[in-house]
């Protein structure tokens, strides 16, 4: 597992999310990359630069504001079990994420809570995935 990239990752009111990227894209400047309605999770995101900002209903947001980064990265085949290895939690295991592609989330032993993401364009269709029963 190699690290590609990675994000922060925020979850910010309604009434001021558009705000809040117009922050981040004169911060960085750079303008808002992509901006979805994610209807499984009940969220709006808005990928701006390095930044990954939320929006929804309190119930919505509350499983979500534990995750502050989001890395992504080239495989995670096996990323779970070298992950806890290291002193890591899984607190949410290998699974097919919404937007597509494959995510995990672990805890890291300070405590950091961090979404691991595979990029669509390298999951495997068929075969064996890391945290498959």
């Amino acid at each position: 597992m190699r690290i590609v990239s990675h994000v922060f990752r925020r979850c910010v009111a309604r009434d001021s999310f558009d705000a809040t990227i117009a922050f981040y894209e004169e911060l960085q400047t750079t303008a808002c990359l992509r901006r979805f309605i994610a209807v499984e999770a009940g969220v709006e995101v808005a990928v701006v630069g390095r930044f990954v900002l939320l929006t929804g209903d309190d119930g919505a947001l509350d499983s979500l504001r534990e995750v502050e980064s989001i890395l992504t990265v080239d495989s995670l085949d096996g990323a779970g079990a070298w992950l806890e290895e290291l002193g890591a939690q899984v607190v949410k295991p290998l699974h097919r994420s919404a937007g597509g592609g494959r995510n995990l989330v672990a805890r890291h032993p300070d405590g950091l809570v961090v979404e691991y993401y595979e990029s669509s364009s390298t999951t495997p269709s068929v075969g064996n995935r890391a945290g498959d029963a």
